[in-house]
């Protein structure tokens, strides 16, 4: 399996916000009894303006969306969003163990901040990630080690 990232363009906007809405309906729904496709589309706007955004690929097919922000002392995944077809394969376990990397790299912590009832939560802990606060509807979380983590490795198609 042969995963890649891409920066995002303004043509890829429409594919993004796709894989926004597929990725989230079911734990926005879940977590707030309903799905509001006008206020949806604002969060994606306002992501997608914010922080450069990039395609993750899959075998050179577009599977899903990446961001992240490098500050001086974190690293911050601002979104993880495959389309549902493509999650429990370990593409979001690969592409966030090389922000892993390059935090140990950068002696910086990773961080992110997921709602609460997102399941993609047991994901984050399992690789080593800690609750370091939480909103009303958020869950703040941060992995940090002072050594280097074994190297990201893809999983096997």
């Amino acid at each position: 399996m042969t995963i890649n990232l891409r920066p995002a363009t303004e043509n890829d906007k429409w594919f993004c916000r796709r894989v926004h809405h597929e990725a989230y309906r079911d734990v926005v729904t879940h977590q707030f009894g309903r799905w509001d496709e006008a206020m949806q589309d604002a969060f994606f706007d306002k992501g997608w303006a914010s922080t450069p955004h990039q395609v993750v690929e899959l075998a050179g097919s577009p599977v899903g969306c990446f961001s992240r922000e490098i500050e001086p002392d974190h690293i911050f995944l601002a979104e993880v969003q495959l389309l549902p077809e493509y999650q429990n394969r370990g593409i979001g376990s690969s592409l966030v163990r090389l922000q892993q990397d390059e935090g140990a790299k950068l002696g910086v912590p990773v961080r992110l901040r997921i709602l609460k009832e997102n399941r993609a939560r047991r994901l984050y802990e399992r690789l080593g990630f800690v609750v370091t606060g939480e909103t009303e509807t958020h869950m703040e979380m941060e992995w940090t080690t002072n050594k280097p983590i074994q190297a990201a490795r893809y999983p096997r198609a």
